[in-house]
């Protein structure tokens, strides 16, 4: 997302696979977004007040999903899950994924300890009046929504029948 050169070699990056992480890597991801955070710190869209904050990521189809909140964005992060190899991909390729919620694009991204993942930017800049803990809630709220099923409203019938029908239940 912040780094645009190709990948460099990695203890986790062999022969242009990318290795999936065992545990939640929400920490490593958050602990990778405070050092971006200090180089964009100057910019006049980085909020001061909003700390960097991931929710545990949760394992989906086999892949670690989650959110991300910094001073500058929200956004959907993929990394690969135990068990997991993505092959290397070009910094700054579309990917798009089918999620419960809905289908989401997708930028390959990577982060000096994280040799790629997947970002998708769902907010930027961050509203200059939500407060950081407005903003914490509003990652986990988002998780939680792209890992739900949508539903569907029904369609209101202006017919009478229908609407007397609607009253009655």
């Amino acid at each position: 997302m912040y780094r645009h050169e190709k990948t460099q070699e990695n203890t986790t990056a062999l022969e242009g696979i990318i290795q999936g992480f065992v545990e939640d890597p929400s920490s490593i991801f958050q602990k990778e977004m405070r050092k971006v955070a200090e180089e964009m710190k100057d910019l006049p869209f980085y909020r001061k007040g909003i700390d960097c904050y991931c929710p545990k990521f949760v394992l989906f189809e086999n892949q670690w999903i989650g959110t991300v909140v910094t001073p500058w964005m929200l956004s959907i992060v993929i990394l690969p899950g135990k068990d997991q190899e993505w092959e290397l991909r070009e910094v700054g390729d579309k990917l798009s994924v089918q999620l419960p919620y809905k289908t989401f694009t997708f930028t390959v991204s990577c982060l000096e300890n994280i040799p790629q993942y997947l970002s998708c930017s769902l907010h930027s800049p961050i509203d200059p009046a939500m407060t950081n803990t407005q903003a914490a809630q509003l990652a986990q709220d988002c998780l939680r929504m792209i890992l739900s099923m949508p539903t569907k409203a029904t369609t209101f019938d202006p017919d009478r029948r229908n609407l007397f029908r609607a009253i009655v239940k």
